[in-house]
């Protein structure tokens, strides 16, 4: 999938979901996305990928906030935390996902994510592996939305 296909379609999750008009938080969701597109306009390749991480990583813990609001649960901080709440949740509900799932995304999305946001001077070595932090965010979004 192309890089423009991935945000364009992410964007197109959001406002397919049924929280799409009901929440505000979703309308900066999707400001995101966009700016994960116009990321490809930097020249600084370590920037570049460093602010893919951060717009995607704004995404899906935002996204997670507005689910477990729908949801009546009272939110923990950090994407990992986030992601732990949806395995308390009756597993008919949005949202919902099981142990190994929670586990898959909390290595996959907030370990990730966390490697760059907190430590300076840390930077995705590879666009490979930058893309495929930005597939899992879109995988874990199509989950939960």
């Amino acid at each position: 999938m192309s890089k423009k296909s991935r945000h364009l379609l992410m964007q197109a999750l959001v406002r397919a979901s049924v929280h799409y008009g009901t929440d505000p938080r979703l309308n900066h969701v999707e400001s995101e996305l966009s700016e994960l597109g116009a990321c490809d306009r930097i020249k600084t390749v370590p920037r570049q990928r460093l602010l893919k991480v951060l717009h995607a990583g704004r995404v899906i813990d935002t996204t997670l906030g507005v689910i477990l609001d729908a949801a009546g649960k009272p939110q923990k901080y950090g994407i990992g935390n986030r992601l732990d709440q949806l395995k308390t949740l009756p597993p008919a509900t949005r949202g919902y996902m099981d142990h190994t799932t929670v586990g898959t995304y909390r290595l996959s999305v907030a370990k990730v994510r966390n490697k760059y946001a907190h430590n300076a001077g840390s930077f995705p070595t590879s666009t490979i592996e930058t893309d495929k932090f930005v597939s899992e965010v879109h995988a874990c979004m199509a989950l939960i939305l």
